[in-house]
């Protein structure tokens, strides 16, 4: 079979689907896109990018990551042979896509692009909306959670820049080498967390800053690191380094692929301290729109609105990050209510110092990607009463890590 015709058979796959169906990527292969899904505005034009390397292996990988003979990681995201990867559009009356990924958005509607190399293939999903307007703008936000584990609703983390939560704090099992997201908003591992080890049976959620389980040159970098020396979590084995640029793969949700998470590579990524910031209302744009809460009499956290919030009805928000938790107290049938509309909660999940376990219930830390000095990285902090943004974080504790995927 010529690989004209396996395109040609993918293509009546996904064009059977339709931009709404169930089509799995990775479908053949370990090809893949870094975007699955993507929204324009007519006359907007979009870079697709294809991470797929023929010359390496998988037999040598570590988390799925793979490395080539020399032991050198795959950069993930890097076209390596640009000349081989076959595009195509679902309907070319919505969008065009070049010979070498440019998505250029014709008219409104949906469609997906297909992107082929060798034995594998890829499917970014492409909404297109009316030149000035967005889908965001004109609509009150949605609830529920996409195909890869992320809220449905979207967040302001800088001006004109916007993301979508994961459906739950990270969470590493050491036996198994598996990512998942937390099953709820609001749960956490908790005390079970002083059990890290390269062993444990069971799953863990607060980790040491950078520890991704990439090999940069730090001398802890495995999530399950327990090392109370600072100087230990220097990715690239340099204090000034933050989890961003030649370092990023240093970030939990870039390195690793997450189960039910897209189980990719690349997808997610840890927010930055000025996102973390921005999002929680150092701005006009999200002020109001964060508050205490305590859901069922029980967990404790941090709540965000979305961007384009609409109240559920019979329910009431206060505003205010300093504020108690119970300033907004939810049943669990509410806080229902209230994730439908796109609502996302932070819980506060305590912190890890070494192998003791505490403040769970009662304070939350959760990391950024940016570092401070040789000692701390900015972390998100709070408690009862209290919220910052920006708060020092030692590297060596065991914090939470929420990730995002840019829309």
């Amino acid at each position: 079979m010529n690989k004209q015709f396996k395109l040609f058979c993918l293509l009546a796959i996904v064009l059977s689907f339709g931009f709404a169906g169930c089509i799995k990527d990775n479908a053949i292969g370990d090809s893949y896109l870094l975007q699955s899904k993507i929204e324009l505005k007519v006359g907007e034009t979009y870079q697709l990018t294809f991470g797929y390397d023929a010359g390496y292996t998988q037999s040598s990988g570590f988390f799925g990551h793979e490395y080539n003979s020399s032991g050198n990681l795959r950069q993930y995201g890097t076209v390596y042979d640009e000349s081989r990867v076959l595009w195509q559009s679902s309907d070319t009356t919505v969008a065009t896509v070049s010979a070498t990924g440019l998505v250029t958005a014709v008219s409104t509607g949906e469609c997906n692009i297909l992107a082929y190399y060798s034995d594998g293939y890829d499917v970014c999903r492409v909404k297109v909306v009316p030149n000035g307007s967005s889908s965001g703008d004109d609509e009150p936000s949605i609830g529920g959670f996409t195909d890869y584990g992320a809220v449905n609703s979207l967040f302001s983390v800088a001006n004109g820049k916007q993301v979508r939560f994961s459906r739950g704090n990270l969470q590493y099992q050491a036996s198994t080498e598996t990512w998942r997201f937390a099953e709820q908003q609001y749960l956490c591992v908790g005390s079970d967390n002083a059990n890290a080890s390269a062993t444990y049976t069971g799953w863990i959620d607060l980790f040491g800053w950078g520890t991704s389980g990439w090999n940069s040159g730090a001398t802890e970098y495995m999530p399950y690191a327990t090392s109370a020396t600072n100087g230990d979590y220097y990715p690239g084995g340099d204090a000034a380094n933050d989890l961003t640029g030649t370092n990023d793969s240093a970030d939990w949700g870039l390195f690793n692929a997450i189960a039910a998470g897209g189980d990719q590579a690349g997808k997610w990524r840890t927010l930055t301290s000025s996102e973390w910031n921005y999002l929680l209302g150092s701005n006009s744009a999200r002020q109001g729109k964060c508050g205490k809460a305590v859901i069922d009499g029980t967990y404790n956290g941090i709540v965000l609105l979305p961007d384009n919030w609409v109240l559920p009805s019979g329910l009431t928000f206060n505003a205010g990050i300093s504020s108690d938790f119970t300033s907004n107290s939810y049943t669990a049938a509410q806080w229902t209510a209230m994730e439908d509309a796109g609502a996302v909660f932070i819980p506060a999940a305590g912190f890890r110092d070494g192998t003791s376990v505490s403040n769970v219930g009662t304070h939350g830390y959760y990391w950024s990607t940016t570092h401070i000095n040789g000692t701390y990285a900015y972390a998100l902090y709070f408690f009862g009463g209290y919220a910052n943004a920006a708060d020092l974080g030692a590297r060596a504790l065991g914090r939470s890590v929420r990730l995002v995927i840019d829309k």
